[in-house]
């Protein structure tokens, strides 16, 4: 009787939990699809100025849309109007002379889409902005799940010191770039034909990749006791990838933004960050400044800016007291029994272990040789050292 108790409950409780959970399919209506984006900044680093404009993407199918064949116009407060040129890609391209990019003066943008709608921003208006006092990093272990394991590698920060500006809001902005090297030349390769290069290719064994760090940097010192901030954390780079083995540089941009700018990025970041799963906080609606006229029910995305920016780069090797732990990309496989007649023409070029002496039966994957296959240039950077 007890025997047959227990397995009464255990099927209960089987029951019960296949009935607590459903699949969630999130509902997504026809008016939360392709909605337009713009995005931009008028900032005095120079006259040339970009608009882009894409549409939203569905979940399933993720991805840019860009818009093209718009009229978008840039004005000021003083009467100013600026024309921008479609590059054809979603990004809108134009000069505004460097005399009005001061602060104090207010931009909008001014859309005409090809369906006839007419959207516009609402004027933001550029304040000072105090030179970046100092970018580093400090060398660190992260704890992860398991408390006797850690990821090392280095956390950047950034200082400010605002007391010679009346800017209270700042937004920062990082790019990557780092050095990376294949692990032999082009000497000896296959296409139908066999080929011996000599002296070997060494173009394509070291390249440069630059990057968006995707994260956003948002602070406000109305709350502090002086327009300062020491150690305001920015990206960590470990040791298990390829950023750090060659030499790295970071660019930290460095905005002084509007209220509004600031509650746009800030509640846009909240929306980005992991809090903990789907169930444990509703997502906030991001509202920006921009407004569809024509259809003032339909919500446009995005913000559309002006700002001073200050930069500063800094450069890192050879960091003390972390040792690199990246596994090389490069794959080696042998050569078929068959030889080439296991190849297809789809796998050429078929690139090959050799020297001057002569080739081996091993066959190089394409990232052993060719560092363009990861996307970066083999032209050094003018900024790099």
């Amino acid at each position: 009787m007890h025997q047959t108790k227990q397995i009464l409950f255990f099927l209960l409780t089987a029951m019960m939990l296949t009935s607590c959970f459903k699949s969630y399919e999130p509902e997504i209506v026809a008016s939360d699809v392709n909605k337009l984006v713009v995005s931009g900044v008028v900032t005095d680093l120079g006259g040339e100025q970009t608009v882009t404009i894409t549409t939203s993407s569905s979940i399933n199918k993720p991805g840019e849309n860009p818009v093209s064949g718009c009229t978008v116009t840039i004005s000021d407060t003083l009467g100013h109007d600026f024309l921008m040129t479609d590059a054809g890609d979603g990004n809108y391209h134009g000069w505004i002379d460097p005399k009005y990019l001061v602060p104090g003066n207010s931009f909008k943008v001014g859309i005409l889409t090809p369906d006839g709608n007419k959207i516009v921003s609402d004027y933001d208006k550029i304040s000072s902005c105090p030179e970046v006092d100092s970018v580093y990093y400090i060398r660190k272990d992260l704890p992860t799940i398991d408390p006797g394991k850690f990821i090392k590698g280095i956390q950047f920060y950034v200082d400010l010191d605002g007391k010679s500006t009346d800017s209270h809001y700042y937004r920062w902005e990082a790019f990557e770039t780092w050095e990376y090297h294949t692990d032999y030349p082009i000497e000896w390769y296959y296409d139908g034909k066999l080929h011996h290069i000599s002296p070997p290719d060494y173009s394509r064994m070291i390249c440069w990749l630059t990057l968006l760090v995707r994260n956003i940097y948002t602070l406000s010192s109305t709350t502090l006791n002086e327009n300062k901030y020491k150690l305001y954390p920015l990206n960590f780079v470990d040791n298990q990838n390829p950023r750090l083995v060659y030499g790295y540089s970071l660019l930290v941009n460095q905005y002084s933004i509007s209220e509004a700018a600031y509650n746009y990025w800030t509640l846009l970041n909240i929306n980005s960050t992991d809090a903990g799963g789907l169930y444990q906080r509703q997502p906030l609606a991001t509202k920006g400044n921009l407004h569809n006229l024509t259809h003032p029910d339909q919500v446009v995305l995005g913000f559309f800016g002006a700002s001073s920016v200050r930069s500063k780069r800094i450069f890192v090797s050879n960091v003390p007291n972390l040792v690199m732990e990246y596994p090389s990309p490069c794959g080696i496989t042998p050569l078929s029994p068959y030889g080439f007649r296991d190849t297809y023409s789809s796998d050429y070029p078929i690139y090959l272990v050799g020297d001057h002496n002569g080739w081996q039966p091993f066959i190089l994957g394409k990232y052993c040789v060719d560092c363009l296959r990861a996307f970066g240039k083999n032209v050094k950077p003018d900024f790099w050292p």
